[in-house]
């Protein structure tokens, strides 16, 4: 069963003394740590496809200094971008021939590395998949896709009534869409907005600045009267908002969201402008988990299937935006 919410950032805020008794396992004490005498050192690799995006940078730093935490475990990332498939299998049967203690990985495609998991597996490396769960997995760290697109979904649909823009405006969602595993992004904004009156007329991959950037100044082009824009992550929305900007649109008329909740998309929020809510995930809380279950797989004992905390991240509720931003070092 997926352990949600509350239980997970218990994990993430674990005492001392839970961090001595992971010790007893892992490595003994701070003193242990520091000369190397680690009764066990855990090798986990973590394979994200989409490593350009500004999440996903801080992710990995924060898994690394959580690890640092732990201690007695050794993080590999790989550089897999743009949803490159070859580039993440090279990446995982380099680890997999290494027979690492654990591989976490949100795969580009499951059924091309399914020969890979069964080869891990059958080899005593346990298999974890991040972001959404997967067949005949050992574990399962990640985060609710759909709960993700209904705060962003919802938020703008209350932009729409108070703004009265019904029908007088459109509004475009990006996707990825090779990642089907996540569409919960963008198929509730997708349900939701026009059911608020408002037409969606475009739908398209986008997951960087670059793309969100060029897609919103083809859309304004085409859509003049295009006021509300949902990206699939921050680096999408963040796009398309510098569209918006250069074109002097006043921010007042404008929504714009995204989901993971980047520094740089944080801060867009707290700025009070166009870019309204970002449907954040809690990245201490998630960097954690994705060490804890890792080592619990290979134990054979504890939690190995969690999810972290989504949370709207808007100028609603200004000292949790902080709280946010400060996890982000920002």
């Amino acid at each position: 069963m997926v352990r949600t919410g509350n239980m997970t950032r218990r994990v993430a805020g674990l005492t001392g003394l839970a961090l001595v008794a992971l010790g007893l396992v892992a490595c003994g004490d701070s003193g242990d740590q520091a000369s190397g005498d680690c009764r066990k050192t855990y090798t986990i690799g973590f394979s994200h496809p989409i490593s350009e995006a500004a999440f996903v940078k801080a992710l990995k730093k924060e898994i690394q200094g959580q690890a640092d935490t732990i201690g007695c475990v050794e993080m590999l990332f790989d550089d897999t971008q743009a949803n490159d498939l070859e580039s993440q299998r090279n990446t995982v049967e380099t680890w997999v021939t290494q027979r690492v203690d654990a591989v976490v990985v949100l795969p580009v495609d499951a059924k091309a590395l399914s020969p890979l998991q069964k080869q891990a597996q059958s080899s005593k490396i346990k298999w974890l998949q991040y972001a959404t769960p997967g067949d005949g997995v050992d574990g399962y760290t990640g985060f609710d896709n759909v709960r993700s697109g209904q705060i962003v979904g919802q938020a703008a649909v209350d932009w729409i009534k108070q703004q009265q823009v019904s029908g007088k405006v459109t509004a475009a969602i990006s996707s990825i869409s090779a990642l089907p595993d996540v569409k919960g992004r963008w198929v509730e904004p997708q349900k939701l907005i026009p059911a608020a009156g408002v037409k969606v007329v475009s739908l398209q991959d986008c997951a960087d600045q670059t793309c969100g950037l060029e897609q919103a100044e083809a859309l304004l082009n085409a859509h003049p009267d295009l006021r509300v824009y949902i990206g699939a992550n921050d680096d999408a929305a963040l796009g398309a908002l510098k569209a918006f900007q250069s074109r002097g649109i006043d921010p007042k008329s404008v929504f714009i969201a995204g989901q993971d909740g980047n520094i740089e998309a944080l801060k867009a929020v707290k700025a009070g402008g166009a870019y309204r809510v970002s449907a954040a995930i809690d990245l201490v809380d998630l960097a954690h988990a994705i060490v804890q279950n890792s080592i619990n797989a290979v134990e054979g004992s504890g939690e190995t299937e969690t999810e972290a905390a989504v949370i709207p991240a808007s100028l609603t509720d200004p000292a949790k935006l902080d709280e946010l931003i400060a996890q982000l070092g920002g």
